[in-house]
Formats: structure tokens, sequence, C-alpha cells
């Protein structure tokens, strides 16, 4: 695929498909209180959770492999595959008060988990030689970690995670990425 053409579907897509896939969030809940588990489980829209999580990570996934394709940056491919699998997949898991502890555990420290290593996949590129050499993806490591921050802020001023840390960590992160591509 030519580049032009890459670059014009990362944008549809980091700028319109998702942010559009994010929007109903805002309609249905208390973004700031509630999170998206509650609109997959207690609002009975489990195909819409799963749809945001497969939308959310299709962008990290292939925005992130391109970048470090562009800028010969190595990384693991099942690694990152996995732990780009691993966010939907937490979605797939019921969260309910009547499920034992240890189901509704794992839905939530499978996503935790596996974002916390996508951000850290991202932490260890910025001590990769290209970050010192270039300064397009010195900017993208600025960015990236300004989004995390933005994002942590929104669930620490919760106190948990919140469908507004959710929602701009989609987001935020898929437009930031679409722009390096």
């Amino acid at each position: 695929m030519a580049p032009k053409t890459l670059q014009t579907l990362a944008k549809t897509y980091a700028f319109v498909i998702n942010p559009l896939i994010n929007l109903p969030v805002f309609l249905w809940i208390d973004p700031a209180y509630d999170n998206l588990s509650y609109i997959g489980n207690t609002l009975g829209r489990p195909w819409y959770l799963f749809l945001w999580a497969v939308s959310s990570c299709l962008g990290m996934y292939f925005f992130a492999r391109s970048i470090w394709k562009k800028y010969r940056i190595s990384w693991n491919t099942v690694f990152h595959r996995l732990i780009c699998c691993g966010m939907p997949f937490s979605c797939i898991i019921p969260y309910s008060d009547s499920l034992p502890g240890i189901i509704n555990d794992l839905h939530v420290w499978i996503a935790v988990v596996c974002v916390g290593l996508y951000i850290f996949e991202w932490i260890r590129t910025m001590f990769d030689p290209v970050f010192t050499t270039s300064g397009s993806y010195h900017t993208l490591c600025i960015l990236l970690l300004a989004v995390f921050a933005a994002s942590f802020l929104c669930m620490s001023a919760a106190g948990h995670v919140n469908a507004l840390c959710e929602v701009s960590f989609s987001v935020l992160v898929n437009m930031v990425l679409s722009c390096f591509v």
C-alpha cells in the first residue's frame, strides 16, 4: 500500500472512526465516575464494550508496529500481539457481583496488565538509540508520555479506572501514533 494511502487510512481511523466509537460513552454514563465495564455488564451492551476494545487495540497494534518498523526499533512481535489481544479479551470476561471474585479480578487485571505492558513497551523504546538521533521520534515519545500522564490523572482524580481515563487513552494514543505512521 502506498505510504500516502496508509497515512490517510491511519488518520481517518484515528481522528474519525475511533472517536465516533468512543462517543456513546458520553451519552450512556457519567464518564468521570463509571467505567466501560458498566456499559457492557450493567447496561447490557457487551457488544459495544468488545467493539470499543477491538477498535482501540487495532490502532495501538498496527500503528506501533508500523512506527517501530519505520524507525528500525526492535520489538518482540509475539509479546506485542499478546498485549494487544489481551485488552479486548479482558472485555469478554464478565464482571458481576454474583460471580466469584476471581472472575471479576481476571476481568480487571488482564486489562490493567495489558495496558501497563503496552505503556512499558513504549517507555522501553524511548531508550533505543533512535530516540536520541531522530527529532520526530523524540516528539512522538514526548507526546505519548503526555497522553499516558493525562490518562493517569483522569484515573487518579476519580480514584479508580473510569471511562474518561479509558476513552482518553484510546482516542489520544491512537491520534498521536497515527500522526507518526
